[in-house]
């Protein structure tokens, strides 16, 4: 069997996340509570956490953690204010 694609990655995967606004990477409404926001967080790095996965999947999963941490930073600096 042969893979197909497979030099290409998931550079896909990552671009769409990156374009997508904060509430929507980590999946809540844009008026959620706090406590919902963080839960959600930290849901998703157990998820994508690249200590957790395989070391194929490592190194996506460390692009997407970055997306994570800087979409709830986001989130919680403009509440902050």
């Amino acid at each position: 069997m042969r893979w197909k694609g497979l030099n290409q990655g998931y550079s896909d995967h990552i671009a769409a996340l990156a374009s997508k606004p904060p509430h929507e990477v980590l999946g809540v409404p844009a008026d959620c509570p706090r406590d919902e926001l963080k839960a959600a967080y930290i849901k998703l790095v157990k998820t994508y956490h690249p200590d957790t996965s395989d070391p194929f999947m490592a190194r996506h999963n460390e692009e997407v953690i970055k997306i994570v941490n800087a979409a709830y930073k986001k989130i919680v600096g403009d509440a902050s204010k």
